[in-house]
């Protein structure tokens, strides 16, 4: 008998040992290095900040959609593109000028593109305004606001006279042109019209109708009738000024998407899931969100009841908490917020709270789908030139995972056994294997 469950024994050890190894070896972290390799590229002078409407943003869906299919994502819904349309700021022919014209229509003064004015993206119903001080509706300090012909346009000061900030376009702006004017440019300006000159500008840029493309491939589930995980992020940002200068968007979003292509290889390695685990690389979230807008909105019977976790500037360089962001309907007490703040806790991660509407989460909350967003929310060179990739830090990439990861075992894999304690199972029943030999010598 001793003998007999002695062997038991030992078989159930090999089994286990034997498991316990196929899981350690199959299973993939997410890689750091690649995470950031992978932002390199996607935000590279080549993709020209991946302007949504553009060539280079259509090449990045590309790169997204073959990547999703080189790992073996089906395609959602028998596709992996959802197209939208959406209105962009699209290049036209012609040279900028801010200039001040003399009653005779002679110039008496001309501004230096770059160095004394700049567009701002918000918006271009209308490009081009010449105005006099009759047409100066509103004037606060170095800021005022232009009313012609039942339309609005906006000059105005930015903080530290810093040209180099470019906002989100919105194309449902109340105004039809925004233009960034240096201290000293808004004051000669100001000058010049009192005096009666007539101030010219032209932008050669207007809003534009196009199509543009979601990215959705999915990892089936054992049980396809539980409402699905989605991970998320976007891919897009601003384009380039009109001097050339590329808005890389390092850190914002090519971080958050190249974070999201690293967790599908880490997702493929754990085994089939519980439940279907949605991929989603969003566009257009720079035009106010309008990628997530339209998944929500097409998808929403099949997303009732589901959790959503999207990265939007994931690997800041600064030792900054993670942030855990809910909507302006969330608080501490909402169920995922808190969820992902418990296991902030279980791994000795520092974190903080923001609810805001300022990312992909936003139209998921508003449909009151369950839906978080992390970020390592570093503004200091957000939607500047600066956002470089030499910024990023692996060890900030490292650290979100090691929150998403425990996520996603506990909702999409049920906490399985091997995969959380493989090692020490693994090293555990070698040892008792081992004891076992030991004994029967």
């Amino acid at each position: 008998m001793k003998n007999f469950m002695l062997r038991l024994l030992f078989a159930v050890l090999c089994l286990t040992c034997s498991l316990s190894f196929q899981y350690c070896y199959l299973i993939t972290p997410l890689d750091s290095a690649e995470v950031k390799h992978n932002i390199s590229y996607l935000s590279s002078d080549s993709f020209k900040g991946r302007l949504p409407g553009t060539l280079e943003n259509y090449e990045v869906v590309n790169f997204i959609k073959n990547y999703f299919q080189n790992q073996h994502l089906r395609p959602y819904k028998g596709n992996y593109l959802e197209n939208f349309n959406v209105l962009y700021p699209k290049r036209i022919e012609g040279v900028p000028y801010l200039r001040v014209i003399d009653k005779n229509g002679f110039i008496v003064r001309q501004y230096k593109y770059g160095a004394d004015y700049k567009e701002d993206m918000l918006n271009f119903k209308d490009n081009k305004i010449s105005f006099k001080k009759s047409d100066i509706l509103v004037e606060r300090g170095n800021n005022f606001q232009i009313y012609q012909n039942g339309k609005y346009f906006v000059f105005y000061n930015p903080e530290n006279d810093n040209l180099n900030f470019r906002s989100s376009f919105m194309a449902n702006s109340s105004q039809s042109m925004y233009v960034m004017v240096k201290k000293q440019t808004a004051q000669d300006i100001k000058k010049y019209v009192d005096s009666g000159y007539e101030v010219s500008c032209f932008i050669p840029i207007e809003n534009k109708l196009t199509s543009v493309y979601n990215i959705i491939g999915y990892i089936e589930g054992k049980n396809t009738n539980l409402p699905p995980l989605v991970l998320c992020a976007h891919f897009d940002h601003l384009g380039t000024d009109l001097s050339g200068k590329v808005y890389s968007g390092s850190l914002d979003n090519a971080s958050g998407t190249s974070f999201l292509l690293g967790l599908v290889k880490y997702i493929n390695s754990l085994g089939k899931p519980d439940r279907n685990i949605v991929i989603v690389s969003f566009n257009a979230e720079e035009f106010g969100c309008l990628g997530s807008k339209a998944f929500v909105q097409k998808y929403y019977n099949e997303l009732k009841g589901c959790k959503v976790i999207n990265f939007d500037m994931i690997g800041s360089d600064k030792k900054i908490p993670l942030t855990i962001m809910g909507s302006k309907w969330d608080t501490k007490k909402s169920s995922l917020v808190q969820e992902i703040a418990n296991l902030c806790r279980k791994n000795n991660v520092e974190f903080k709270y923001t609810f805001e509407n300022s990312s992909d989460h936003e139209y998921f909350r508003a449909y009151a789908i369950d839906a978080v967003t992390l970020s390592d929310e570093d503004m200091s060179k957000i939607h500047t030139p600066e956002d470089k990739n030499r910024y990023i830090s692996t060890a900030s990439i490292s650290r979100c995972f090691s929150i998403v990861s425990d996520e996603i075992l506990n909702y999409a894999f049920s906490n399985n056994f091997y995969v959380l304690y493989c090692r020490i199972s693994f090293i555990l029943s070698l040892l008792g294997i081992l004891i076992i030999l030991k004994l029967r010598i």
